[in-house]
């Protein structure tokens, strides 16, 4: 089972790279900012709509992937949008 180790460990690197770059995005959009896993992007950092729009391209352009706007409708904090990148890099 070391491929399952191997896969776990890149998984939570993957998940660690992700959510760095979300702070690092967010610090700009926030003006600095604390962020964490369970910051909330609309009541804690009180990103508008379009805000958001730009943090989902963003993302996209910084993994290379495209995030599904219905995703948002179940995204509130920043550690479910970086589950939810981490999904699908999976």
């Amino acid at each position: 089972m070391a491929g399952t180790g191997e896969q776990e460990e890149y998984m939570a690197a993957s998940a660690q790279r992700i959510l760095e770059t979300l702070q690092g995005r967010l610090g700009t959009l926030t003006g600095g900012k604390q962020v964490s896993g369970d910051t909330d992007l609309v009541a804690d950092l009180g990103l508008d709509s379009l805000q958001v729009m730009e943090l989902l391209m963003e993302m996209e352009d910084a993994f290379d992937i495209s995030i599904p706007v219905n995703v948002m409708a179940d995204v509130r904090t920043v550690g479910e949008l970086a589950d939810a990148v981490q999904v699908l890099l999976a």
